[in-house]
């Protein structure tokens, strides 16, 4: 498998995650860390683009993450395929 999402640029598959949400702000963000265990800080974002992201992290597996944007994709798995 490899460690960067495949047809893209800028994503690097996830080790792990720290989440951050700033009440004073109403804003959240995240500190990727990558499979090579660089720590990568995300702009901040909504609460409903914050719940998005956190969800993907916590159900899915493998994903890749984009520190600049904030974003999360996960490669395609078969049909029938049970999450880890």
């Amino acid at each position: 498998m490899p460690h960067y999402a495949q047809g893209t640029s800028g994503w690097t598959k996830l080790k792990g995650y720290q989440a951050l949400w700033d009440p004073k702000i109403d804003l959240g963000k995240f500190y990727f860390t990558t499979f090579k265990g660089k720590r990568e800080e995300t702009p901040y974002m909504t609460a409903e683009n914050f719940a998005r992201v956190i969800d993907i992290l916590r159900n899915e597996t493998p994903v890749y993450g984009n520190a600049s944007t904030g974003s999360v994709t996960t490669q395609a798995e078969e049909v029938g395929e049970e999450e880890s």
